[in-house]
């Protein structure tokens, strides 16, 4: 049987022993972007343009975190949804909170 969430933080609380207040925070990630589909343009007549048909992707991510108990919301923006990336977003949310333990619900 799958343990809930509480007894889970009081497992978490037992086999992490340092000072300081815990702190519970959902992680997710989106992508933002455009997709362009260039296939027609204009001239005057009676020219005739070759306009080549080019799909353009350009995207960027936020990844964001709540903490569920105050609401405060950290977020970066980055350019890949990746390990390096996901690491560079952990190592600055620990940053931004030194004193607290912070237990952080990843999706999928």
């Amino acid at each position: 049987m799958e343990k809930k969430l509480p007894e889970r933080l009081a497992e978490i609380c037992s086999h992490w022993p340092q000072q300081g207040p815990i702190k519970l925070m959902f992680q997710d990630e989106a992508r933002f972007g455009r997709i362009n589909d260039v296939r027609r343009c204009w001239a005057p007549k009676p020219v005739r343009p070759l306009c080549q048909a080019m799909l353009t992707h350009e995207y960027t991510y936020a990844y964001a975190a709540v903490d569920v108990a105050s609401g405060q919301l950290d977020s970066l923006i980055l350019p890949h949804v990746n390990t390096e990336c996901m690491q560079l977003f952990l190592d600055e949310v620990s940053e931004r909170h030194p004193h607290e333990r912070i237990v952080m619900v990843l999706d999928g």
